[in-house]
C-alpha cells in the first residue's frame, strides 16, 4: 500500500510539473510573439490567414525559440483546427 502511495504521489508530481512547464513555454510564446510579431495590430482580419501568419512566424523562429515557445505553438494550432484551418 505505501509502495502505491508513492507512486501516485511522483506520477502526481511529474504531472504538475509538466503542466507547469507547459504553461511557462504557453507563456514565454505570447511574449515573444507580443515583441516580434507586433500583435494586436498587423493580424490579418482573416482567421485562417491569421493562423498561416502565426505559421509563418512560428517558422522563422530560431530553434531555441521555437522550443521554448513550443507550448504556444501546441495551443496555435489546436486554436486553428477548432476553427477549421489547415
Amino acid at each position: 500500500m505505501q509502495f502505491l502511495s508513492v507512486l501516485l504521489l511522483i506520477v502526481g508530481v511529474m504531472v504538475v510539473v509538466g503542466a507547469g512547464a507547459i504553461g511557462c513555454s504557453y507563456a514565454l510564446g505570447r511574449f515573444f510573439y507580443a515583441q516580434q510579431a507586433g500583435w494586436p495590430a498587423s493580424l490579418p482580419s482573416e482567421e485562417c490567414a491569421r493562423c498561416d501568419a502565426d505559421a509563418e512566424w512560428y517558422a522563422a523562429l530560431p530553434a531555441w525559440k521555437q522550443a521554448v515557445a513550443a507550448g504556444w505553438w501546441l495551443t496555435n494550432r489546436v486554436l486553428c483546427a477548432a476553427r477549421g484551418c489547415r
